[in-house]
């Protein structure tokens, strides 16, 4: 069995491009998001439009903010813990801010009966840092006072480990090549060293992310390609360099393929084994595996 092919501004007079826009973007796999180290589960599928992430208001509740919304006017109120407000109309790009107004990237707007607003804006307007990784399509979100919490990255328990681990954005030193993001991908694969949470691979099925934990960051060390033969030992190098444990990367590995979610892993005599489940949200991703 081959381990190497393993593996989301509009107004509102322009609803029905923004529709056809929305239409395209859920035949992908949908946008992550991970606020201050989990992965939380969203009422809408997030979505990119014009190059700006697009979220459910109601996600901004895992941030501490708390959200009314009025029928009449169409407006959401986002109100922050220090009784800041900060108020959107439906279709409209101008915001306020404790009255005073804000012009936005990207207009919010709805969709199937959810208040999408553009995340990076609402985010940074209280104070939050955004990112959105095109690698495995994940938008992360930040707090201030945030700190990656290296008990559990360090954590005995390997599956919390490992989900600390891919819940840390992917960070590079070389250009990721395009064909790496995983926004435009269904399938994919996280694959493990035994008993290992400090480096992984990443593989959407095109092209595969070789992953270190060091210094509570997650630093990409190799990208490459198997010219799409599959369990080629003929890499192609597409940035950074092949670190010397790459055939390490092989006994433990959970898949995404066709709708489906599988774990593998390798028992003491060699052989794999395997189950199947369906996880909740990513985080659940990584399941726990039998002693070995």
């Amino acid at each position: 069995m081959s381990i190497h092919k393993k593996i989301i501004s509009v107004c509102l007079m322009c609803f029905v491009i923004f529709q056809s826009s929305v239409s395209a973007a859920s035949t992908i796999r949908p946008i992550n998001v991970n606020i201050n180290g989990s992965f939380v589960t969203t009422d809408s599928t997030p979505f990119i439009v014009s190059g700006r992430v697009m979220v459910p208001i109601r996600t901004l509740a895992s941030l501490g903010l708390s959200y009314s919304w009025d029928s009449k006017s169409h407006t959401a109120t986002i109100t922050n813990s220090t009784k800041d407000t900060f108020k959107m109309t439906q279709g409209l790009s101008t915001a306020y801010k404790n009255g005073q107004p804000l012009q936005m990237d990207s207009a919010a707007n709805n969709y199937n009966g959810r208040m999408m607003v553009p995340a990076r804006f609402v985010s940074e307007a209280f104070g939050y840092s955004v990112y959105y990784e095109g690698t495995r399509g994940i938008l992360f979100v930040k707090s201030k006072d945030y700190t990656v919490d290296t008990t559990k990255l360090t954590s005995s328990n390997v599956q919390e480990a490992r989900l600390a681990a891919i819940s840390l954005p992917i960070q590079y030193s070389f250009k990721s090549n395009s064909l790496a993001e995983s926004d435009k991908k269904l399938n994919y694969t996280y694959s493990f060293a035994k008993n290992d949470a400090t480096r992984y691979k990443y593989d959407n099925g095109s092209v595969t992310t070789v992953v270190e934990i060091k210094d509570n960051k997650a630093n990409a060390v190799w990208q490459f390609s198997t010219n799409g033969i599959p369990g080629s030992d003929l890499y192609t190098t597409l940035g950074g360099q092949q670190p010397s444990y790459i055939a390490e990367l092989l006994d433990d590995y959970f898949e995404y393929s066709a709708g489906k979610y599988k774990a593998y892993y390798t028992i003491s005599n060699g052989s794999i084994k395997s189950f199947t489940y369906q996880p909740k949200n990513y985080g659940e991703l990584i399941q726990p595996l039998p002693l070995q």
